[in-house]
């Protein structure tokens, strides 16, 4: 049976990263279940506009713009009068993060005409996120308990996130789904992508990939490779972010005399080219409901450090495909040096990580589980306070 559903989310600029990324799965997972699928978002061109660009090839795309002052709760009465008029044209409602007007006002307006909703924290739930504002989000608990005791469900990405969640005293159920990928990513010849990318063919490459934020342990891995590297080896720093801590890694990384190549933005055929390229994928990041760049690292055939953090590696270092180091230089630089030092432990969990991806994240794979899941939260809901 085709739905009509309509995911709210506040931004799905390039800036938000793992988020814009997983509407863009999710899109590919309800076209191929057949499903017709809505998105509205403010539209913020100064966040980037490369993934939102694509997301018609999935969604019927509304973009809001909004006010003079374009924080989370402005958008204001633009936003607001969208989802009044888009939710009750739609039997499913799918929101996008937590603490911001677009799932406030979607949950509202969903409890309002009888809509179901699911609800995905993207890992705002976590308790390493809650210390973000902390004071305010504790003071307007009211309005995040009744978004989260509304919704159907909560999505989640991973089983630790599902474990981890704190939500303001509501109770309700919790649902883990992967982040699917494209099932149509060829791999790429290593020397011709090194090639493409001007990067030595000879090198031993250790690539991250993905927003410069002091959470995702940037500093740590110079540090740690700084120790680990042999002369002819090379880390590449693909993304763009806060230009301050990119300041303080190229200062750092001269301070080191190690080889540090920063790409800045790279768009989607130049990752994985550069995943192509590289002996190792390092995240040693501070916390990660899931990490779309790993899975994508995973799925490219390359070989992935992580720190303990990163909640995908509870399935990829049982099936072979990660290591995993605590978030110390030192800790870093012992598994940097043990992975550099060994080609063939790279190939085997290069392989292992590409036969995991093809099981677990293909869109065809995750779109049946997640038919049955829509068709399960319809049929309950029919019958409940919907």
């Amino acid at each position: 049976m085709t739905r009509r559903i309509l995911h709210a989310v506040a931004s799905a600029g390039d800036t938000c990263g793992g988020v814009s990324a997983a509407i863009a799965s999710l899109g590919a997972v309800e076209s191929a279940a057949g499903h017709e699928a809505t998105l509205v978002t403010l539209y913020r061109p100064e966040q980037g506009i490369t993934l939102l660009s694509g997301l018609p090839r999935w969604y019927d795309v509304e973009l809001v713009r909004p006010g003079r002052l374009a924080g989370r709760f402005h958008g204001g009465s633009r936003l607001t009068e969208a989802l009044r008029r888009l939710v009750p044209q739609h039997d499913l409602v799918v929101l996008h993060g937590v603490f911001d007007l677009a799932s406030v006002v979607g949950g509202r307006t969903a409890r309002r005409f009888g809509v179901p909703y699911l609800l995905w924290p993207h890992g705002s739930l976590d308790p390493y996120d809650l210390r973000k504002h902390s004071w305010a989000k504790h003071k307007l608990a009211f309005l995040w308990r009744e978004s989260l005791d509304g919704a159907a469900a909560l999505m989640c990405t991973s089983q630790r996130e599902a474990d981890r969640l704190e939500t303001f005293g509501a109770t309700t159920r919790r649902l883990v789904l992967p982040l699917p990928l494209p099932d149509d990513v060829q791999p790429l010849d290593r020397r011709e992508a090194r090639r493409r990318c001007q990067l030595p063919a000879d090198a031993r490459i250790v690539l991250f990939l993905g927003r410069i934020d002091a959470k995702k342990g940037l500093l740590p891995l110079l540090s740690g490779f700084a120790r680990a590297a042999q002369p002819e080896d090379l880390l590449v720093i693909a993304g763009s972010g806060n230009p301050k801590l990119t300041a303080q890694l190229r200062r750092q990384a001269d301070e080191l005399r190690c080889r540090v190549i920063f790409t800045g933005w790279v768009d989607g055929a130049r990752s994985r080219e550069l995943l192509a390229a590289a002996d190792v994928f390092a995240l040693i990041s501070d916390n990660e409901n899931f990490a779309v760049a790993v899975a994508e690292a995973a799925q490219a055939g390359v070989a992935t450090l992580i720190s303990d953090e990163v909640y995908l590696g509870d399935e990829l270092v049982p099936a072979g495909a990660s290591a995993v180091c605590g978030r110390s230089p030192d800790l870093v630089a012992r598994a940097l040096r043990e992975l550099l030092a060994d080609p063939h432990r790279r190939r085997r969990m290069g392989a292992a990580g590409r036969a995991w991806a093809r099981a677990n994240l293909q869109v065809s794979a995750v779109a049946e589980t997640y038919l049955e899941l829509v068709g399960e939260v319809m049929r309950e809901c029919r019958a409940s306070v919907y």
